[in-house]
């Protein structure tokens, strides 16, 4: 897809040989030009006109060269090849003990051993963004202790100031954070076979219009509703798509950091959080149309300063000083509208989720906590992957093919996967041309 979308690969290999034979004549051609300069007379030219002429032809022919190499063990080449190969069998010479080879055999051995197939061509990895952490780490106290034993404060302070006045006034200041705090890790095969199986769900219970229209407009609905926890917490989802991802991203970083179980759930759904984020901030052209951002500020300014007056605090003690916090009321009645902080809302579903999978009478009992905790996981989970595959449906088609000459997201995998089962926003036809049927009797 990369490659018909920003290379000439549609227009190589549109015709059987074309490719083949355009890209060898402009080596042949260029490389003759240099040969026919190399043996004519040069007395006529100043010595600075030869070396240019020299540079400029031996770079054309480089160029070309590359070019070709890159066709002959491009991935096209490759299917070609191995399509061809169907339909033809080699001999093999018992006698000698090797193969009868072709050119053909000869470039699809050199693109096994080079480039094999079960390799990716996706990076596989998908990007990470934690608010808590971010808030935590934004801020000069990181370095200020050791400048301060060092004697070098009084340098220390003014340079910080300055250098962050400098990007902000450039601009550079959301840059440098991005490239500062994101982070990336791989994205794992449970993962990928939890989408899937989200996903062929979803494509299993559609029985008409109305209900693909309905399953796909979901995003963290469904999976409440299907396990039974929407009166608890549709509160959460049905909020805008920002704010959504903003209170499911803080609980469930809470979450995980307060209960160190083992299930592969807790570990997708951080990853997929912490993943959203990073869509949410860094890449919003990818997401629904919202305030996401100003959210994202003003949450992370209420976090500095409920955690400022402990000075350098590591994230496992902030975590349990947010979790702290009464969530008995609700935060807007106490701080109101203005701020559009989630801080406090999110932790609110973090101590909803927690006391709706804990049983204060078996608390005692390590596996019935276990199964408790497994269960939240599971839900949790389930709402992340469906929040996932929203965000895919109704990202662009074009921001999905420009982050492809970036390396690719996972969102775009998701859309892709979509889109095969028959679920994007591209199989929606509800109005159209009417279809008249003339029926003529006999």
């Amino acid at each position: 897809m990369y490659d018909i979308l920003h290379s000439k690969a549609s227009l190589i290999f549109a015709y059987k040989h074309y490719g083949w034979l355009s890209r060898m004549f402009t080596l042949v051609i260029t490389t003759v030009a240099l040969v026919l300069f190399a043996i004519s007379d040069h007395s006529v030219y100043g010595h600075f006109e030869i070396i240019l002429t020299y540079v400029l032809l031996g770079g054309a022919v480089g160029l070309e060269i590359i070019a070709f190499a890159y066709m002959l063990l491009s991935f096209w080449t490759y299917a070609v090849i191995r399509d061809s190969k169907k339909d033809s069998r080699r001999d093999f010479r018992e006698e000698s003990g090797y193969y009868k080879c072709s050119v053909e055999d000869f470039l699809f051995r050199v693109q096994e051993m080079i480039r094999p197939m079960e390799k990716s061509r996706w990076s596989d990895k998908m990007a990470q963004y934690s608010l808590i952490t971010y808030s935590l780490e934004d801020q000069p106290s990181q370095l200020k202790p050791i400048m301060k034993d060092l004697g070098l404060q009084y340098i220390w302070d003014p340079l910080y100031a300055t250098s962050i006045a400098v990007m902000k006034f450039f601009g550079l200041k959301e840059t440098w954070d991005h490239y500062r705090y994101a982070t990336y890790v791989t994205v794992s095969d449970a993962l990928k076979r939890q989408v899937f199986q989200e996903l062929i769900k979803k494509m299993k219970s559609i029985e008409d219009r109305a209900s693909y229209k309905r399953i796909t407009e979901h995003r963290g609905q469904w999976a409440l509703q299907r396990m039974g926890y929407y009166q608890e917490f549709g509160w959460s989802v049905d909020a805008e798509f920002d704010e959504s991802i903003l209170l499911w991203h803080i609980a469930t970083d809470l979450l995980f950091h307060e209960e160190n179980c083992t299930t592969e759930d807790r570990l997708i759904s951080q990853h997929i959080s912490n993943y959203m984020l990073f869509l949410l901030i860094v890449r919003p052209f990818m997401m629904p149309a919202g305030i996401g951002q100003i959210r994202f500020g003003d949450t992370c300014a209420e976090a500095r300063n409920f955690l400022q007056s402990e000075g350098s605090i590591k994230k496992f003690d902030a975590v349990k000083k947010i979790l702290g916090v009464s969530t008995e009321y609700d935060p807007g009645l106490v701080k109101g509208d203005r701020s559009k902080s989630v801080l406090f809302n999110g932790c609110r579903l973090a101590h909803q989720l927690k006391n709706e999978f804990t049983d204060d009478d078996k608390q005692n009992r390590e596996e019935y906590k276990k199964v408790n905790w497994d269960r939240m996981w599971r839900l949790i989970r389930a709402v992340w992957v469906e929040m996932l595959c929203y965000a895919a449906s109704k990202c662009r088609g074009q921001y999905h093919a420009k982050q492809l000459s970036k390396g690719g997201e996972l969102l775009t995998v998701v859309w892709f996967l979509m889109a095969h089962l028959g679920m994007g926003e591209q199989y929606r036809i509800e109005e159209g041309h009417a279809r008249a049927k003339l029926i003529v009797a006999k």
